[in-house]
């Protein structure tokens, strides 16, 4: 039996399939993690995968959706994607 989404769980995917698709139309190639389009490969060590990353002309951009309960529950997540984002 599927597990029934949150609230949280599906305000984040809409937000995230919009965001997606507003960076195609900016002509990002586009990876994302709501099932529509491929997922973005995993950063760090400990193989946290963003919401999205869009990528144009050598430019790659790392978006994290959060909500008010992951913002609490997903700081180390934040962390891996800050330490990669630097690194570049």
């Amino acid at each position: 039996m599927a597990r029934k989404k949150t609230k949280d769980q599906t305000t984040h995917d809409r937000k995230v399939s919009r965001l997606a698709a507003q960076y195609e139309k900016m002509g990002y190639t586009v990876r994302s993690s709501t099932g529509v389009r491929p997922d973005p490969a995993p950063i760090g060590r400990s193989k946290r995968v963003p919401d999205i990353v869009a990528t144009k002309r050598g430019t790659k951009k790392i978006i994290e959706v959060e909500t008010p309960r992951s913002l609490k529950t997903d700081k180390a997540q934040l962390e891996t994607f800050a330490r990669y984002a630097a690194k570049r």
